[in-house]
């Protein structure tokens, strides 16, 4: 997966996972390199990373929002 600091996109998102239908996402990082994403949910901060699997460094997410969320977020750094 390919990284850039400050990448923001949106993400859309089924209703039943995700009141708002879609997710703004920024991508930042950590003082010693490692990607991560800060996830506006719900009008509420959520923040990712990937690190062999989609984990949640905080917020309030159901481990099934945050696979989802995570595999919409690679999906499209992937397509970048």
């Amino acid at each position: 997966m390919k990284a850039s600091e400050n990448q923001k996109f949106s993400v859309s998102t089924p209703g039943g996972k995700f009141k708002n239908g879609h997710v703004t996402v920024q991508q930042s990082e950590t003082t010693d390199g490692q990607p991560y994403y800060v996830c506006e949910v719900n009008d509420k901060e959520v923040q990712l990373r990937h690190e062999g699997k989609w984990e949640q460094i905080w917020g309030d997410l159901t481990s099934d929002q945050v696979d989802y969320l995570g595999n919409e977020i690679s999906k499209h750094i992937d397509s970048q």
